[in-house]
């Protein structure tokens, strides 16, 4: 049977409250050390403290974040005289961290799901040894549920049109657009430019559940239209590519040459992109030093 992941032991957390509480208080706190103290919709922390419980996407989220600042103060070090746009406020670094935590908040399935429906599609999701994006997700349903909750965990996927032809990666490539329909159906307290960054963070893949417009044009000072349009497009190209760093390093056990490399090979799209160069340049920097998710 396939392994998914079991959260580990929450440190500074009252552990007197009921399980649930406990996860809550986890994510609640994430959210607040990011900068945010407004009040989320309840489906938001609903799901959020789901992804908590059955799943270590909040913590790989919560790694993301940090590297997402550390290569944004580095960047602001080293490129602040060429790019005096690199000078983030307070407000949008803080807009930039919040998409951070919330971008996989997608993997709790569609908007629609229950909170039960949300369970089943984490765990499918939280399951870590499968290497095949082209298993069929009918087939790997037996090694993840028990005999019992098989036919019960294919129904409801039909539901959400994820039949006996679905792969693997069609199925893992829904939640960036799930992303986006979960928070633009509870926006309460978010910004534009946080959801937009949230739900884009695969555009790479060709995912663009915002419609985006692309462009092949190197992003440097002559082009940058405004402060949010530079913001903007730093913010999800930092995201982009550390979640996918962060996927090489954590999950996939490489070591910072080898998953920065298999980071570049995914990057096409950005080859000529300058601001994405810059972005690669600060997880190497550091990357090397072991210092990009401290």
């Amino acid at each position: 049977m396939f392994e998914t992941f079991k959260n580990e032991k929450i440190e500074n957390i009252d552990e007197s409250r009921s399980e649930d509480e406990i996860f809550r208080q986890k994510v609640l706190a994430s959210l607040e050390q990011v900068g945010f103290h407004e009040s989320l919709q309840a489906e938001i922390i609903s799901r959020l403290v789901l992804l908590e419980k059955g799943s270590k996407f909040n913590e790989y989220a919560r790694r993301i974040e940090r590297g997402m600042d550390n290569v944004l103060n580095l960047l602001e070090d080293r490129h602040a005289e060429k790019y005096p746009k690199t000078a983030l406020s307070k407000k949008q670094r803080s807009d930039g961290r919040i998409a951070a935590i919330l971008h996989d908040i997608g993997k709790s399935g569609p908007v629609e799901a229950t909170p039960e429906e949300q369970a089943v599609i984490i765990k499918i999701f939280a399951c870590e040894n499968i290497r095949n994006s082209e298993l069929l997700v009918s087939d790997a349903v037996p090694d993840i549920f028990e005999v019992d909750q098989v036919a019960k965990t294919r129904e409801t996927l039909e539901k959400y049109d994820i039949d006996e032809k679905t792969t693997m990666r069609k199925f893992w490539d829904k939640h960036a657009q799930w992303t986006h329909d979960i928070l633009e159906r509870y926006p309460n307290s978010l910004s534009d430019h946080t959801r937009i960054i949230a739900g884009s963070h695969h555009i790479d893949r060709g995912i663009n559940p915002y419609n985006l417009p692309e462009s092949e044009v190197p992003l440097s000072a002559n082009v940058i239209g405004s402060l949010e349009d530079y913001v903007e497009a730093l913010e999800e190209r930092s995201l982009i590519a550390l979640d996918q760093y962060e996927a090489s390093i954590k999950r996939g056990g490489l070591s910072h040459d080898e998953a920065l490399s298999r980071v570049r090979e995914g990057m096409v799209k950005y080859k000529n992109d300058e601001l994405m160069n810059f972005v690669l340049e600060a997880i190497n920097e550091l990357g090397k030093e072991e210092k990009i998710f401290s």
